[in-house]
């Protein structure tokens, strides 16, 4: 009987950990995203980040950013069926109507970058949630720095 309860609990564990090794991303029908370990992806082999960050009160996009969007901008290249929705966000620090401009902003930034890449602006479009839709919870300098970014996603309203 402790034989077999031993080996019960080995083939438990190793069914576990062998789920956990293959763990794969899960797409957002949402956003058409693939998601994983708070990470978001435009493609399935997890390859293309969808989000870029923006300094403290800022839209200029940084050259982390900007080869992010280049990155983005092949994707698109390899996929003209899709429509693209970037979404601006930002930080809970200040009221909600700057926020909201501020993710505008930020969200145009990428949308003028994408433009002057080829990218065709019927393709694009914005939408700003300001503070809204935080990535991540707490009044912290971390926090604040996930929180402050666009994301390009798959607009898939179109």
């Amino acid at each position: 009987m402790y034989i077999l309860r031993t080996i019960s609990v080995f083939i438990f564990s190793a069914f576990i950990y062998s789920c956990a090794m293959q763990q794969e991303a899960v797409e957002d029908t949402s956003t058409g995203l693939y998601e994983e370990g708070g990470m978001a992806y435009l493609d399935k082999d997890m390859s293309i980040p969808a989000k870029i960050y923006f300094d403290y009160d800022q839209y200029l996009i940084t050259d982390m950013g900007q080869g992010t969007l280049d990155m983005q901008v092949t994707w698109m290249d390899e996929n003209p069926s899709k429509y693209i929705l970037i979404e601006g966000h930002c930080d809970e620090r200040g009221t909600r109507e700057y926020n909201l401009a501020l993710g505008e902003r930020r969200a145009n930034a990428v949308i003028e970058y994408l433009s002057s890449m080829g990218i065709s602006d019927g393709r694009l479009n914005v939408v700003s949630y300001g503070k809204e839709r935080p990535d991540v919870e707490g009044s912290y300098d971390d926090a604040w720095q996930k929180n402050r970014r666009a994301v390009t996603t798959v607009d898939v309203d179109r």
